[in-house]
């Protein structure tokens, strides 16, 4: 029996009323296993939204434990998306101060694949501005944008926003009252139980960033010091990348000029993560191979080159499988779906990465076929 436990990022959320974190992740991955008739579970973790690594880090081990894993099942599989990679080596470590310390001991025979996509190994620039003042209510109001458009349709939400007379540094100036006043807005055609629940999600973003401090290229240079992985467990690694701002407009389609604070939305984040901490290195340059053709794509890495979120350098660790060209939330289903595609989806960043669901399906079967140890 084959456990699979799939981690969030940042968001910190598995499901969050009808809107999936791991969206089609979930039936890909069963397909795969129910094809190869083996038996499986797989497991959503809802963790803390900002808060710390180790309070993260936790809370899976308490989802194994609540799951009764370490019995029940005779593989356990850790696939962690952005932050949740590191929760994934955290919880695959020697580490000590975790709870549970029972259970450890126990779980170091059972647990047997890390897989981390996206995930910050050397930290991210972007995690330094987001423990700002301005950097805290800009996380807030991306995480807003992203669960109410995934709620509604991207292109009329991003339109209300406009509407609202809102852009993205028009936020930065907010106090805390006018955020409230502009979530208000937002949520005004969501039922009192979905507004409750989005509304809690965001406060704790508000009162906790103490997972941006930790994921800074300072801090985990710190992490990646000390920490010790469990031996026997296979640690495998995917990084995205996507095109510059400066290339989306060169090449846009229809979905672009349609919906410019999406556009804007990406190109502030990229510039963002763009900038290296002087001082701090993240993995050295390699060259940019396909995860699935291995072949090479037709440019250059460097320390600028990320997905919007986390520098593609700063991803690659343990076992590299290559790159996959998609922006940080394409690779776990928040792709743009074509017409002819049965699922309705939202494209938050519109990267001009062009991920589409043949991709989609190539990575998630990679990841399938990491967890059978074929590849």
């Amino acid at each position: 029996m084959h456990h699979i436990y799939l981690i969030p990022g940042f968001f910190g959320f598995s499901n969050l009323g009808n809107v999936m974190y791991f969206r089609a992740v979930r039936e890909t991955l069963a397909q795969r296993f129910t094809e190869r008739g083996e038996p499986f579970e797989i497991f959503g973790v809802r963790t803390f939204p900002t808060g710390s690594l180790a309070r993260r880090a936790r809370r899976v081990l308490e989802e194994i434990d609540k799951n009764d894993s370490l019995r029940r099942a005779d593989s356990i599989h850790l696939i962690g998306h952005s932050t949740g990679g590191i929760d994934a080596r955290l919880v695959a470590s020697t580490a000590e101060g975790l709870g549970l310390s029972s259970l450890r001991p126990k779980l170091a025979g059972k647990l047997k694949t890390v897989v981390c996509v996206s995930s910050p190994h050397y930290g991210t620039p972007l995690a330094n501005f987001f423990t700002t003042i301005y950097g805290k209510k800009l996380l807030y109001f991306i995480t807003l944008l992203v669960f109410v458009g995934l709620w509604r349709r991207p292109i009329a939400f991003a339109g209300g926003v406009l509407g609202l007379g809102y852009k993205a540094y028009n936020v930065l100036g907010l106090n805390e009252t006018l955020l409230l006043q502009l979530t208000n807005q937002l949520l005004r055609e969501f039922t009192p139980e979905r507004q409750e629940e989005v509304r809690s999600f965001l406060d704790s973003i508000l009162k906790d960033v103490s997972l941006m401090i930790q994921l800074t290229p300072e801090s985990m240079e710190v992490l990646n010091a000390t920490i010790r992985p469990l031996d026997g467990v296979r640690h495998v690694s995917y990084a995205t990348v996507s095109p510059p701002p400066s290339k989306i407009m060169d090449r846009a389609r229809w979905r672009e000029w349609l919906d410019p604070l999406s556009v804007v939305l990406y190109g502030a984040l990229y510039s963002l993560t763009a900038k290296p901490e002087s001082g701090y290195f993240y993995h050295p340059p390699v060259d940019p191979v396909a995860f699935d053709t291995k072949t090479r794509y037709p440019f250059d890495l460097d320390a600028t080159s990320n997905d919007g979120v986390v520098p593609a350098l700063s991803q690659i660790y343990g076992d590299f499988r290559g790159f996959v060209k998609a922006d940080h939330l394409d690779v776990i289903g928040h792709y743009l779906r074509g017409p002819l595609e049965k699922q309705d989806g939202a494209d938050w960043f519109l990267s001009g990465a062009k991920f589409r669901l043949d991709a989609f399906e190539r990575l998630w079967g990679d990841v399938t076929r990491v967890l059978f140890r074929e590849v």
